[in-house]
């Protein structure tokens, strides 16, 4: 069976939503970060870099970061990413917003007004404008299409959906942004994510 690691962050409930779409028996194992439960030797043993979420399968090496579990399961499966050029070039854009500026600038501002022992206006700011720039191009993309790769839903929704979720985060209001929050409420109906974002069971982290 399929063992999953992992806690109550965006990046770990993007493959517990992705598992849930999928409809694989898995095990979600609960790594509480704020413990520091990811620097364990054993969780070390699968992921060097000390991180979640990771993927465990039998007779296969871990696969840790959230993008490449997306990718090797939805290729696995043959579900939420085309094989055929140009609608799967689109998945991989849209996804890598998701990865490299959806996730890390909202994490970003997170820290720098929640977080921090110190919170200097201007580092509050600058990390705010970066995710407002983000969901400007979101909001603006979901006025061309219902889903960001276009006409159907993929993985790239898969990794933005939960760190929308965090948009108080950085004190963005879902109003300001229709098209985002079409798309939000539209993703946010589907029972499989529903249910991803609340594995771990019984973690919790804000």
């Amino acid at each position: 069976m399929i063992r999953f690691y992992g806690w109550a962050t965006p990046n770990s409930q993007r493959v517990a939503i992705m598992l849930e779409e999928l409809g694989v028996a898995y095990e979600a194992v609960g790594v509480n970060i704020r413990a520091r439960e990811q620097f364990a030797p054993a969780i070390l043993a699968l992921n060097p870099y000390g991180k979640v979420p990771i993927l465990e399968q039998p007779g296969r090496p871990p696969i840790f970061e959230s993008g490449a579990i997306l990718i090797h399961l939805a290729e696995a499966h043959g579900r939420f990413l085309p094989r055929e050029e140009p609608a799967r070039a689109a998945v991989m854009g849209w996804l890598m917003v998701a990865l490299t500026s959806l996730g890390p600038f909202t994490g970003q501002a997170h820290h720098w007004t929640a977080l921090a022992p110190e919170t200097p206006e201007a580092a509050r700011r600058h990390t705010v404008a970066l995710v407002e720039r983000v969901y400007r191009l979101l909001d603006g993309r979901l006025g061309e299409a219902p889903y960001l790769a276009g006409a159907d839903y993929t993985i790239a929704d898969i990794a933005a959906w939960p760190w929308v979720a965090k948009h108080g985060w950085a004190a963005m209001r879902l109003a300001d942004f229709p098209n985002l929050a079409r798309w939000f409420a539209m993703v946010g109906d589907r029972p499989a994510v529903q249910r991803g974002m609340l594995v771990p069971k019984g973690a919790k982290l804000e």
